[in-house]
């Protein structure tokens, strides 16, 4: 079996950006699995996984654009404590927040009454450096392909788990 579209697929993978730091991994963790094809990781990523076997390796490189986007100064601004709850107690940096409309915002700086947050995606702006594993390919049961994701089976009779979370 191979990568293909509709085929629920299972990746260990750590991504490097330029200076060779880990920015994230899933070796020490269950391996990813998801539904190939469908937008559920990131497009070029996905694009390059096709037609790869069990225990086929493949290195890849994401340009900003192609995995989380460039740095958008304009979603980073400035608000004061008042804006928050309860003053902001228990705010620090790197805390996430969601303004009124949904948006996540990180918590960036904080200087007395001010507050800097910031929407872009915290690996905007960098390019990536994937290197990925594919360690199981299944076919994609009637129910995964309807909701357009994999599901954790916790039941013999292939129905969603309770971890699902879907609305369907």
């Amino acid at each position: 079996m191979i990568v293909e579209k509709n085929k629920v697929v299972s990746i260990s993978y750590a991504a490097t950006d330029d200076s060779g730091n880990v920015v994230d991994s899933n070796f020490d963790f269950e391996p990813l699995e998801y539904l190939h094809g469908h937008g559920n990781i990131l497009q070029t990523l996905e694009m390059e996984l096709d037609g790869l076997k069990v225990d086929e390796e493949k290195k890849v490189t994401l340009s900003a654009g192609q995995a989380y986007g460039d740095f958008d100064p304009e979603l980073v601004f400035e608000v004061s404590r008042e804006q928050f709850p309860e003053g902001a107690a228990g705010l620090e940096l790197g805390s996430m927040v969601q303004s009124s409309d949904g948006m996540e915002l990180i918590v960036t700086d904080i200087d007395g009454e001010k507050i800097v947050l910031d929407g872009n995606h915290p690996l905007a702006g960098r390019t990536l450096h994937f290197s990925v594993i594919v360690k199981n390919i299944r076919e994609a049961t009637s129910e995964e392909l309807s909701h357009q994701h994999a599901h954790k089976h916790e039941h013999g009779d292939g129905s969603c788990g309770s971890n699902c979370g879907c609305s369907h």
